[in-house]
């Protein structure tokens, strides 16, 4: 009986031995695998990025001239049928104001439309443009008071880190409006080492390492792979009661591959984390 358990042991450790060498040696190849995987998806993420926002930028643009003059035209010959109407047709005239009314409030959701899907300022003015009308838009929208300076010069910089900077800064107000019980944001841009910094900061409830780390925390990870893809980084900052801040560092001049390969492995990569 003891011969025979001995003997299971041996061929236990010889299984065990066997699959340990087993693992020693495919994990290097493993490992390159894996890496070669995340570089492929993130060139992927890349790509999609780009088309999503040349789609978003023709439909816009559609939007905003085609329709939008149809509608402007519409309105101008209500104007002139409501001229011509006789003073005694008041259904008639008071339908036709209604009319015209209706028409420039579609003219103004067709012009909103437009803009969220891609402000042409942005492409026209440059970022510090279009952010100030993100942060007045914001103001405007949720009643946050929100300030925005800027030390960066007008004009327009490579188109991807516009676009990147700009739908980082769409995202984290998106996150300060829906979770943060702010009052205030203070949003600063500013060109440093060669490189774009935007940092915007609340004072409201502070986000926490559990809130960062949820699996649902698409906005996050979204962040962060815009600003790896361009060989930057986000780290964001929670202080329980103080408020959040989100850094972006993006380089004006990116490394050679970063835009196409989105390699992890450097180390401008995404940092992300909170202080309780």
């Amino acid at each position: 009986m003891k011969n025979r358990s001995s003997g299971q042991r041996d061929s236990q450790a010889n299984i065990a031995q066997f699959i340990s060498n087993g693992r020693s040696r495919t994990t290097p190849i493993q490992v390159e695998d894996l890496r070669s995987s995340r570089e492929r998806l993130r060139a992927l993420a890349a790509h999609l990025q780009a088309v999503r926002e040349n789609e978003r930028s023709l439909i816009a643009r559609e939007i905003h001239d085609e329709l939008g003059s149809m509608l402007t035209g519409l309105k101008i010959d209500l104007s002139w049928l409501a001229g011509r109407l006789p003073a005694d047709q008041m259904s008639l005239l008071e339908k036709t104001r209604a009319m015209s009314k209706l028409v420039s409030s579609i003219i103004q959701s067709v012009r909103r439309i437009s803009t969220d899907l891609r402000p042409a300022m942005l492409d026209d003015l440059g970022l510090v443009a279009a952010i100030e009308w993100q942060t007045q838009e914001f103001q405007g929208r949720t009643g946050i008071c929100a300030q925005f300076t800027s030390t960066l010069g007008n004009g327009k910089l490579d188109r991807e880190l516009d676009t990147a900077v700009f739908r980082i800064l769409q995202e984290t107000l998106t996150n300060v409006a829906r979770h943060a019980n702010a009052t205030r944001v203070d949003i600063t841009l500013k060109e440093k080492a060669g490189g774009i910094i935007l940092t915007v900061r609340d004072n409201g409830k502070g986000i926490t390492r559990r809130q960062i780390s949820h699996r649902k925390s698409l906005g996050i990870l979204g962040m962060r792979e815009r600003a790896i893809l361009l060989g930057g980084a986000v780290i964001l900052v929670g202080i329980p009661g103080k408020g959040t801040t989100v850094t972006v560092e993006i380089p004006i001049k990116r490394p050679s591959g970063a835009a196409r390969w989105g390699n992890g492995r450097r180390k401008s990569a995404a940092v992300i984390r909170a202080i309780r």
